[in-house]
């Protein structure tokens, strides 16, 4: 019986630590409105929500016209001078031409060293056509007013921090492109910038994007931020992807700089449920951590030189962040390949593996990926056939998707349990681990 458990003791560990990872991926607790005045609350915040995300307010609208002043006179009650860039925008790309007439609203809060450069802060205000717009983005213009009166309540930065609403998000970044249109003045006013999306309702706002030669950046950022959530795989991944941001645009202009979003309750994005009641006011409070921390952080630093070499970075467990030059990576998987071989080589020559059971074992596993790929594509299927309904939801997610995603993962963990259950009567657990380490390892190899 204890050789039994001593078995299994690595799997269930292994399990431990994946289960609390997950447990602990997830936002700060929101701050009440009797906080101290300089700390960031989002029940403060969700108030300024409650009045922007009423109804859609899409670029040109009335609701439009509506939201841009009600910012105009917070930012007033704030004691933030704001002008407006009124401006037309013509976009081509993606074989199309789009063009609008944006107003951005510019806030600046001067510092105490004027004429330097300035940390940018940006969100956008207007909204899609059909959606109120809570998570996409009211939470991040509510966060900026919230951080810009946490801020008056302390002693003032040593830098400008200029506040930026964009207007015509949704058609195409037309607000930051007019904003970004003259780089060498962008590059001369602004040291960093930092964004704030949301593509969702909830969860834990995600650092998912940062410029190239982020070295600078990261440093700072994981000396500063209170609860760090980012990962240098999903800049990796998001380059690759057809998605933009207000972001895009500045990082074009060659400013360095992060941006942050939550994608949790995405089933909620852009749509009519994107309202203030359905929004995460940890997801809220995460955002205005970030924001005032960073803020008040690169608002005294110096920002003459905000570029250095790239580092990854990543959370082992819940807001802890392990950031290392990337100039490391080669050495790292060598290393880690080096040793995958050597425990290969000592199992082949104790007799316990061989090559052609460690080339089954790999094929097995490529195998059971594309029988469990197979079974969750028919559940999906499946329900699609059966509630086409959901054909009009963003991406075809529902509201209950969370129950479709239990679902899928059970459903995959049983195949795959089974699968390897049977394949296990022809191949030895050492070729059934290592074939598709030895996958892996190529994988890597060639990344």
């Amino acid at each position: 019986m204890i050789n039994t458990f001593a078995r299994w003791l690595p799997l269930l560990g292994l399990l431990l630590f994946a289960g609390l990872a997950v447990f602990l991926m997830r936002p700060p607790q929101p701050v009440p409105v009797t906080a101290p005045a300089s700390e960031f609350s989002a029940y403060r915040a969700v108030r300024d929500v409650v009045t922007l995300a009423v109804r859609p307010h899409p670029t040109g609208s009335p609701a439009n016209t509506d939201v841009r002043n009600y910012l105009l006179r917070r930012c007033q009650e704030l004691g933030v001078a704001t002008t407006q860039q009124d401006t037309m925008v013509l976009v081509a790309g993606r074989g199309q031409l789009v063009a609008g007439r944006v107003h951005n609203i510019i806030a600046r809060l001067p510092g105490r060293q004027p004429g330097g450069r300035a940390v940018l802060v940006v969100s956008h205000y207007d909204s899609q056509p059909h959606a109120p717009g809570a998570g996409d983005d009211g939470a991040g213009v509510a966060a900026m007013l919230e951080t810009i009166r946490a801020l008056r309540a302390g002693p003032p930065l040593a830098h400008d921090v200029i506040w930026l609403f964009t207007d015509g998000e949704e058609n195409g970044l037309l607000g930051a492109r007019a904003y970004a249109a003259d780089t060498a003045r962008l590059r001369r006013e602004v040291g960093i910038a930092l964004n704030f999306e949301g593509r969702g309702n909830a969860g834990p706002s995600l650092t998912f994007e940062v410029n190239a030669q982020n070295g600078w950046v990261i440093r700072q950022y994981a000396q500063a931020a209170p609860y760090p959530i980012a990962s240098s795989l999903l800049y990796e991944v998001y380059r690759y992807l057809p998605n933009d941001t207000d972001f895009t645009p500045l990082r074009q202009a060659g400013l360095a700089g992060l941006n942050f979003a939550y994608v949790g309750g995405h089933p909620y994005y852009h749509s009519p449920a994107d309202t203030p009641a359905h929004l995460d006011l940890g997801s809220l409070q995460h955002h205005g951590s970030y924001m005032l921390s960073l803020v008040r952080h690169f608002g005294t630093v110096s920002l003459a030189q905000t570029k250095a070499p790239d580092e990854s970075f990543f959370n082992p467990l819940g807001t802890w962040l392990v950031h290392y030059p990337a100039t490391w990576n080669w050495p790292l998987t060598q290393l880690a390949v080096a040793l995958l071989l050597l425990a290969l080589g000592l199992a082949h020559q104790r007799g316990q593996l061989r090559i052609g059971s460690l080339l089954g074992g790999a094929v097995g596993w490529l195998g059971g990926l594309v029988v469990v790929l197979a079974a969750g594509g028919g559940l999906l299927w499946l329900v699609a056939a059966l509630y086409p309904q959901y054909g009009a939801f963003y991406d075809l997610a529902s509201y209950n998707a969370p129950a479709y995603q239990v679902a899928l993962l059970a459903l995959g963990v049983s195949i795959f349990s089974g699968y390897y259950g049977w394949l296990s009567r022809y191949l030895r657990p050492d070729a059934l681990v290592g074939g598709p380490l030895l996958l892996v390892a190529i994988l890597a190899e060639l990344l």
